[in-house]
């Protein structure tokens, strides 16, 4: 199985005593256990291990850990601030088209959504059938190990469903289920 670490920061790992700079496409075993250390590059943060128990699914204040499917694991991490109390960080805007996409659907922007596609999917879909496609989904995960435009969706029970999509012109063009 394939173990994916994607934090919002800047850091290293230290997985199992073993230095990493990249940790986004890892081997393990459905039973092992792995510590992950992370060790932020920016002096305002603080570092902090995660414990996974094989692929069980992890939901913690800094750590969110999915099992995608029976070959990908993915644990997503969170900023470890040196203040506790306080408005937190906003997070950077996401950067890919899909993300983007996402984004706007879920902070309700159906119409900045709606102007990152093409205007032959525009012809084939409504706002209100963007929003439904999306609709029961909370979480996007890019497959940034792969180069071939693959994310999952992820519902709020953790289920997760591949996908794929298209560019055309600097414009979604097609999103499918895989």
């Amino acid at each position: 199985m394939e173990l994916h670490i994607k934090s919002e920061f800047e850091c290293v790992y230290l997985i199992n005593g073993e230095f990493y700079e990249r940790a986004d496409d890892l081997t393990m075993s459905e039973f092992d256990v792995v510590y992950i250390t992370v060790l932020p590059l920016k002096h305002t943060l603080l570092p902090y291990t995660v414990k996974l128990c094989g692929t069980e699914n992890v939901t913690s204040e800094l750590a969110t850990g999915i099992r995608l499917n029976d070959e990908h694991y993915l644990l997503s991490l969170a900023p470890r601030y040196i203040i506790v109390y306080g408005n937190s960080k906003p997070l950077p805007p996401p950067t890919s088209h899909i993300s983007r996409l996402f984004a706007f659907i879920k902070s309700g922007d159906v119409n900045s959504a709606y102007a990152l596609l093409s205007e032959d999917l525009k012809a084939n879909i409504s706002k209100s059938e963007l929003t439904a496609f999306f609709d029961g989904y909370e979480r996007i995960a890019e497959c940034t190990w792969e180069n071939n435009r693959k994310f999952f969706l992820i519902d709020k029970n953790g289920a997760a469903k591949l996908h794929t999509y298209a560019v055309k012109d600097d414009f979604i063009d097609d999103i499918v289920e895989a």
